[in-house]
């Protein structure tokens, strides 16, 4: 495969940073609800961090098709290295981190992924030859899951520290040898930012070169913008898919950041630990839809895999809805992380095909806005206090709303296997 060892160098910077970034991501929300008792400010925090990238989301979308794709990835994660190494060293100096630095660390975070992942993907079709765009897209997500098993099993057990003792857990004792000291956050913010410094040197390194042509513009960004809209107007056919494929994801995210910890505290009446596995529970099943579903799909097509991933995805927040037992509700999390990266999967694969590497970021940034839309609404929809401690009825919502993108998929499935674009 041609730049081979580019896509090696871009996925071992990206296992290290995203591991820390995971263990972060994780800290955070947990630290919110659980150790400072603010889960009503955290769901404020988190509305006005998806609001901003509303905006951001778009201009995002340009600079990923106007610059290079390696210089981006270098200023992202020298900008992250840097925000997250001064709130770790403002944090050792006064001996805790600020709950509005926290709040500064998760939106920074949380914006770079606005950025991070449209880069990724198009540097990844614009150095992969075009056979192999399903095993490349497959590879990202085993790749991107792998860290996250493994930050969600280190950063439960760093975020409340562990004892050694033995602990029941799903009818039966487990014996831990060792203690683990709690971390404070500017611990973690020092280690996620201390990778993405490595990440930075390692994407230094890259070399490779482009298998597509590109133009670069100076077109003012209004312009630039029209041009993936007008994209997605000619072919409302991909628009349609990429926004039905999408909502998975929306349900995902959501549920990560505002529904999980308050669902395993008040519903399974469990802890850090649970939230850790659940967080691993994901992973496997994300990893297991990027090693099978590429392949499995591949004799098909991506529409019935989406198809697929919606009925999954539908029974898994229904089980959320209507269990409250822990171990049903890891074993679903399995299912969940399996349909959620099999949808990306088949999604990415679909665009890979038809969206050419011009326009891809700009298009991207279009489902990009539609996609913190849906959040805003359901962020605002779920503060507002008669659902605030229903995460049940909030769960069934959602199955409801991956029943009807399914439906919508279904629908369309003979004019989508049968597209013909419109450049």
């Amino acid at each position: 495969m041609k730049n081979l060892k580019a896509i090696i160098l871009l996925f071992i910077a990206n296992s290290i940073s995203s591991f820390a970034t995971g263990i972060s991501m994780l800290a955070i929300p947990w630290y919110f609800a659980n150790e400072v008792n603010q889960k009503p400010l955290f769901g404020v925090i988190y509305a006005i961090v998806t609001l901003v990238s509303l905006f951001w989301g778009l201009f995002a979308g340009t600079l990923v098709d106007k610059h290079d794709r390696q210089k981006l990835f270098l200023w992202e994660t020298g900008t992250g290295s840097a925000v997250l190494l001064s709130i770790a060293a403002i944090g050792y100096a006064i001996g805790y981190v600020p709950l509005m630095l926290v709040a500064t660390a998760f939106g920074t975070t949380f914006w770079l992924y606005n950025i991070h992942y449209p880069a990724l993907y198009a540097f990844a079709q614009e150095i992969t030859p075009r056979k192999y765009y399903s095993r490349i897209t497959s590879w990202l997500e085993i790749q991107g899951q792998v860290t996250s098993v493994l930050a969600g099993g280190i950063g439960a057990m760093l975020i409340s520290g562990l004892e050694a003792g033995t602990y029941p857990l799903m009818g039966r004792d487990w014996t831990i040898p060792f203690s683990i000291p709690k971390w404070p956050m500017q611990q973690i913010f020092l280690m996620d930012g201390m990778t993405y410094l490595v990440s930075f040197c390692i994407i230094n390194f890259v070399t490779y070169e482009s298998l597509v042509e590109r133009k670069p513009t100076d077109q003012p960004i209004r312009e630039q913008l029209k041009i993936g809209i007008d994209f997605l107007r000619k072919n409302p056919l991909i628009f349609i898919f990429g926004n039905a494929a999408y909502f998975i994801f929306v349900t995902t995210l959501v549920s990560s950041f505002i529904m999980v910890p308050a669902f395993i505290e008040n519903d399974l009446k469990s802890g850090a630990g649970v939230f850790g596995l659940y967080e691993m529970c994901f992973a496997f099943g994300a990893v297991l839809s990027g090693m099978f579903m590429g392949k499995l799909f591949s004799k098909w097509n991506p529409v019935l895999g989406c198809i697929i991933t919606c009925i999954i995805g539908t029974a898994v927040f229904l089980s959320y809805s209507l269990t409250g037992m822990v171990l049903v509700f890891l074993i679903a999390a399995i299912f969940q992380g399996l349909a959620n990266s099999g949808a990306r999967i088949m999604r990415v694969t679909y665009m890979f095909t038809y969206i050419p590497n011009a326009v891809i970021g700009r298009t991207s940034s279009v489902f990009q806005v539609i996609n913190v839309l849906f959040r805003i609404f359901f962020s605002i929809l779920f503060s507002i206090p008669f659902f605030v401690d229903k995460i049940s009825l909030n769960y069934f919502i959602f199955a409801i709303g991956i029943a009807i993108s399914g439906m919508v998929l279904v629908a369309y499935y003979d004019r989508l296997v049968n597209i013909e674009v419109v450049e």
